[in-house]
């Protein structure tokens, strides 16, 4: 089940300025991501950080709060 696709905008990172992410939709329109202070903290997020902006990858970030993702491009449905 793809999630709500009007919350989310597709990037693809430019670059890291620790401890925010610089990236460029999908049209065109520089923003920033901001990370929260359990991503500013754990190495293993930059490592990946970094190899998806070297992989040049797309990514999804919310509209709202230029915040990634923590569930990707897909959720799970929900139960009734």
């Amino acid at each position: 089940m793809l999630i709500n696709q009007t919350d989310v905008i597709a990037t693809q990172l430019q670059q890291i300025a620790y401890p925010y992410i610089n990236a460029i939709t999908e049209t065109g329109v520089p923003i920033t991501i901001t990370t929260n202070q359990k991503q500013r903290d754990d190495p293993a997020f930059w490592q990946s950080i970094s190899a998806i902006l070297k992989a040049r990858l797309w990514v999804p970030v919310s509209k709202k709060y230029h915040e990634l993702t923590d569930h990707d491009w897909l959720a799970t449905p929900e139960m009734p």
